[in-house]
């Protein structure tokens, strides 16, 4: 039997009692599960996993996407990770020496210091995520996650009523650029493999059944309103959603292991002394199916939706 420790009643707990170098009995992972639908994110501590452990570990929540890298900017180099099913959270290249400081891998992994939830870029969109530590720094790097399940609780029920049939459209070369990447000069290739992509602004977890906000910096504007109203809501959800009292921070310790559900939290990475090495590797699993629908068709833009004027 598990032992959890809740860091509030209902969001964050830290787990003892499992370990992950081994292959989970069944009635083990469905406390797991449990515990992740109640408290949408899990904190591991002393799990000295290799990639193959971590990946298996991972399966038993659904399929794992592949990692961005080896399909876009990495492609045809070679990757400091062995398996493509683990994305590289590292200021590491391929030989284990730091990145450069204009090493475009560097630029890309800027992002992960905004607000964002694992591959909303994505039509169908990740479900969990689960991100080892194996070198951390001594200060800063850590990792702040904002329940966006309480954010969703806390909203006025007329503007909840507002939001509920709102589209968003996310875009991975969006939320690159808020940080200075120059995304509009990247290859068309790049582009057609990533297209922008629709998602529900609001989602029913179905572990819980919760309804949450579905944020991040990913998204480039919301269907059916003009740029202005869009922009203004937008970043009114967003500062609202993270808001101290929604938000917890982790404090990394080397074979740390976290494991969060993105369809109900947003997570950011902090700053950090980039002359120090950090070394982390992150598997994501793949949602059930897209949150739009294929034959959604978007509305047309409009700067007086109700949703904009009253939020």
């Amino acid at each position: 039997m598990l032992d959890i420790t809740p860091i509030t009643p209902d969001f964050v707990a830290e787990v003892r009692g499992l370990d992950l170098r081994q292959a989970l009995p069944a009635s083990l992972f469905a406390e797991v599960e449990a515990a992740l639908n109640r408290y949408a994110v899990l904190v591991l501590p002393g799990q000295a996993v290799n990639e193959a452990q971590q990946l298996a570990f991972a399966r038993c929540f659904g399929p794992l996407e592949v990692s961005l890298g080896p399909s876009l900017y990495n492609a045809g180099r070679p990757r400091r990770l062995d398996d493509a099913g683990l994305s590289d959270i590292s200021n590491l290249d391929e030989t284990g020496d730091l990145l450069g400081k204009q090493d475009l891998r560097r630029l890309i992994n800027l992002s992960n210091q905004l607000w964002h939830t694992d591959s909303s870029f994505k039509r169908t969109p990740a479900s969990v995520s689960i991100l080892s530590a194996q070198e951390v720094v001594r200060e800063g790097g850590e990792t702040e996650f904002a329940d966006m399940r309480a954010a969703w609780d806390a909203l006025p029920p007329q503007q909840q009523a507002r939001l509920e049939e709102l589209v968003a459209e996310h875009d991975y070369f969006h939320s690159r650029a808020l940080t200075g990447f120059d995304a509009i000069s990247v290859p068309d290739e790049w582009k057609q493999r990533m297209p922008p992509v629709p998602q529900k602004l609001v989602r029913v977890h179905p572990g819980s059944g919760r309804k949450s906000l579905y944020l991040a910096s990913h998204i480039k504007r919301l269907y059916g309103l003009d740029d202005a109203a869009s922009r203004a809501l937008l970043d009114e959800l967003m500062s609202f959603a993270t808001l101290p009292r929604f938000v917890h921070q982790h404090h990394w310790h080397v074979d740390d292991v976290v494991i969060w559900d993105n369809r109900c939290t947003m997570h950011r990475g902090r700053p950090f002394d980039e002359s120090q090495r950090r070394a982390m590797r992150r598997a994501t699993v793949m949602d059930s199916a897209p949150t739009v629908p294929e034959n959604w068709r978007a509305p047309a833009a409009s700067s007086h939706t109700r949703a904009a004027q009253d939020a």
